[in-house]
């Protein structure tokens, strides 16, 4: 083969064992080539390969297109994926459906109430027939605490509690410091207690407020958290008295009606600023939001 500048070699495993580099070769290039060659057989191999075993014997839908490796169909592997998740369908998750924002309302005297009780009880019954496992009820600082300091009422609750209890529903509670009034433009949703209101129309730097001077009456600034303006007391106290009045109130359905408890931390109830305010025309999605660290006490 010298005359036409080729040679042979073993590299490529094809029939006869030989083939022509023509122009000569290297050792290298064999080496990289057969490197190349069992990358490709090993990929071959390990590709959708679901090997099931009948009487000692490996049982395959059709064999291989690399060696002898088995590769099966795609129904074969569907049918090993439905056995898995048959044997999950014994495994249970809680359900949980959160109440209507508007569950709560304000009648013409001031007081809050439970809006449309007889509809309530009635989904409520649909709901354990449904296969749900409880209700989150958010508990309002501004329904309970909403007239005096220190005054607490718990009797909407006390109904609504009653009602889910009845039919044979558990609760999530979520504490909620904040106001909701916002998502309503005005037409309803629950405030911040109005002894707080009180306050902030003659102190507006209890409230978070921007560059500009807006102020947001959603949530408590952090500023005041330990600042005694509220009748003598910090706003930790103000949130450390309610819970505690919650819990003396409601703790004999602690760990059997009342399985979890969560607390709110900020606007919406999450611990944050309220740097995207809605309905007064400042904040539009998909804008940007601004710093609400402008009050006096921050």
């Amino acid at each position: 083969m010298a005359e036409i500048g080729g040679i042979r070699c073993g590299c490529r495993g094809v029939p006869g064992g030989n083939f022509f580099h023509p122009g000569g070769f290297s050792l290298k290039s064999c080496f990289l080539e057969q490197q190349r060659t069992r990358r490709n057989r090993n990929f071959f191999r390990n590709v959708s390969i679901v090997p099931s075993f009948k009487r000692g014997r490996l049982i395959t839908k059709w064999s291989s297109v690399a060696a002898n490796s088995p590769i099966f169909s795609m129904d074969a592997r569907e049918k090993s994926r439905s056995f898995v998740l048959v044997s999950s369908r014994h495994k249970k998750v809680p359900v949980y459906v959160m109440m209507p924002i508007d569950t709560f309302g304000i009648d013409s005297s001031g007081c809050p109430i439970i809006k449309r009780l007889k509809a309530l009880t009635v989904s409520l019954k649909a709901l354990k027939l449904a296969g749900v496992h409880g209700v989150a009820v958010e508990v309002w600082w501004g329904i309970v605490e909403r007239f005096c300091p220190l005054e607490f009422k718990w009797s909407l609750y006390d109904e609504l509690f009653r009602l889910i209890s009845e039919a044979g529903l558990k609760l999530h509670v979520a504490l909620c410091f904040h106001s909701n009034m916002h998502l309503f433009r005005g037409k309803g949703g629950v405030s911040l207690p109005l002894w707080i209101r009180e306050i902030g129309d003659v102190n507006k730097d209890i409230y978070y407020r921007d560059k500009n001077g807006f102020s947001n009456n959603d949530y408590l600034t952090l500023g005041v958290d330990q600042l005694p303006l509220f009748g003598g007391r910090t706003a930790v106290q103000c949130y450390e008295d309610f819970m505690l009045s919650f819990s003396k109130n409601f703790e004999p359905y602690f760990g059997n009606l009342i399985e979890e408890i969560s607390i709110g931390l900020g606007p919406s109830g999450e611990l944050r600023y309220p740097a995207h305010p809605l309905g007064d025309g400042r904040w539009t999605f998909p804008g940007i939001g601004e710093f609400q660290c402008h009050d006096k006490y921050m």
